[in-house]
């Protein structure tokens, strides 16, 4: 394995990028941080070391500890915007944190939360990859 297949964009997943074509989500796009994000990490940890021990028997946590916190970083750390959201009147839904909040914490909207998580994965790994095709594609000097 070459050492340039290893590469990720840091910058687009500590800043965010543009990410479209999200499996079953139709023309949804969602301006995401990359999962894992500095931000994501510290506050992962912080929420994680505040969950009570009874919660966390046997290191393992309860799975509605786990939603809950997987919710809040990914509202407060990974999603920044969203285009292509529509109420059911077929009206724009312009992006809020409260609105996120509830998209991403419900039952109901698990698909959409599944959504980010995948958009946020993607995040960084499409320029690296232009970059490594880029450089198999260069003259030698």
């Amino acid at each position: 394995m070459k050492l340039s297949s290893l590469k990720v964009d840091a910058s687009a997943i500590e800043e965010g990028q543009w990410v479209g074509n999200i499996p079953e989500m139709g023309d949804l796009e969602v301006r995401v941080r990359g999962l894992n994000n500095a931000r994501y990490r510290r506050l992962q940890t912080k929420l994680i070391d505040a969950v009570p021990r009874a919660k966390r028997q046997g290191g393992r946590m309860d799975p509605d500890e786990q939603d809950r916190i997987t919710a809040t970083c990914l509202n407060a750390t990974v999603l920044l915007d969203w285009r292509g959201l529509e109420g059911e009147d077929g009206q724009p839904l312009p992006y809020s944190k409260d609105l996120a909040s509830t998209l991403l914490s419900e039952a109901e909207f698990r698909r959409f939360r599944e959504g980010v998580i995948w958009a946020a994965s993607q995040v960084g790994e499409e320029q690296a990859e232009a970059e490594r095709a880029d450089e198999g594609n260069s003259p030698t000097a």
